[in-house]
Formats: structure tokens, C-alpha cells, sequence
């Protein structure tokens, strides 16, 4: 199906009694693409087109249901094989985000995944993390480990001077309370790249664990 025929699809069980396919024909002429449709918000999409706020939402609740639906399948606990499984599972989290988000992932000394918790939204390239909060999450989850990860939207995979101190501090403040750091996973679009695989700060990854 075009990405037309999709959003008309959509919209005849949204709005009744009119030409869906005229109107579908327009929002994608005005929205360029169905990606960039689908990760615009109801405000954009409401006064962009001209729909309904419940339309708007209909559409732009999408990429949410995807996400939610895609973590959905990795069930309720969670373990890793190895880094590119838990790559896997950080896109998922990142499906049709538009902003730089930073994950803080706990496990347990099981190596079970405890929680996935977005610690940040920022803007299109930046995403400022607080310590404190950190702390908080990693106390409160009783870990043993943590995974840290973010998402590059441009899809760069490019590691920068700031995510390496960055890295280095966390790691140095959780070795305070005996949690070790195990990655820094940076994901942009499909692909990856990982402090451990490239031997960045001594990180072992999950991979390591097995080797303890």
C-alpha cells in the first residue's frame, strides 16, 4: 500500500462521510512522508490538516502503540545473551523517537533486566542527564548492574569527547555504591555502537558477566 492509501484507511473509521482519500492525498502532501506523519504531535498534525483533536490523536498515537507493542514481545523478564540482543531491545525503545533520549537499564546479579527507565527527553541532539536522578533509579531498583544508552535521531554513530566523560563519571559514582557499569550503547536508526565492543573505558559488557 502507498503511504496514502494507508492514512486513508485510518480515516475512514475516523471521520464519516467524507472523501478519506482526498484528505489522505493532502496530509501526506503536507507532512512529506508517513514517518515524518507519524512522528509529529496532535497539535502539528490537528492544525497542519484540519482534523478533528481526535483524528489528530487517532494518528498520532501510532508510533507510541508501536513501541509499546514492540518491548511487549521481549515479555517480563529479560535476559541477554549479548550485546547485540540488548541492542535489539534498546531499539525498541527508541522506535519513532525524534529526540535524543537517555536510558538508564538495572539488572539484577541474576543478570535480569529489573527496568528500562528514560531518564531524559532532550532535543534533536542533546540530552542533559542529572546524577541525582540516576542515583535515585539505581538505589530504588536494588541493581547490580547498569547499561546505559541513548539514541542518536540523525542516525550517527559517532561517540563524542562528552559521552566518554560523561561515561566516566557515572562510572565512577555508581562504583561508590558497588554497582558496576557493564555499557554505553548509542543507537542511531538500525545500527549501533557500544563502549564495550570498542573497548572504551574497560567496560566488559554483558558479555563479560559470563566470564566472571
Amino acid at each position: 500500500m502507498a503511504d496514502h492509501e494507508i492514512v486513508e484507511l485510518l480515516l475512514f473509521y475516523a471521520v464519516p462521510r467524507r472523501d478519506t482519500n482526498k484528505i489522505a492525498h493532502g496530509i501526506i502532501h503536507e507532512f512529506g512522508s508517513l514517518h515524518a506523519l507519524l512522528e509529529s504531535d496532535v497539535d502539528q498534525i490537528q492544525k497542519r490538516c484540519g482534523l478533528s483533536e481526535n483524528t489528530a490523536t487517532l494518528l498520532s498515537m501510532l508510533l507510541p502503540i508501536a513501541r509499546r507493542y514492540d518491548i511487549s514481545k521481549w515479555g517480563t523478564r529479560v535476559n541477554f545473551a549479548n550485546t547485540k540482543a540488548m541492542a535489539n531491545y534498546l531499539k525498541s525503545l527508541f522506535i519513532g523517537q525524534t529526540a535524543e533520549c537517555f536510558y538508564l537499564l538495572c539488572l539484577d546479579n541474576r543478570d535480569s533486566l529489573i527496568s528500562a527507565t528514560l531518564l531524559e527527553r532532550g532535543t534533536l541532539d542533546r540530552a542533559e542527564l542529572y546524577p541525582r536522578e540516576i542515583m535515585k533509579c539505581v538505589l530504588a531498583s536494588n541493581a547490580a548492574y547498569v547499561i546505559l544508552a541513548h539514541n542518536h535521531p540523525s542516525g550517527s554513530l559517532e561517540i563524542s569527547d562528552a559521552d566518554v566523560k560523561t561515561t566516566q563519571y557515572l562510572i565512577s559514582m555508581l562504583s561508590s555504591v558497588e554497582v558496576a557499569v557493564l555499557d554505553h550503547i548509542i543507537c542511531g536508526g538500525q545500527s549501533y555502537v557500544s563502549f564495550a565492543e570498542k573497548r572504551i573505558l574497560g567496560l566488559v559488557g554483558i558479555e563479560g558477566l559470563s566470564k566472571k
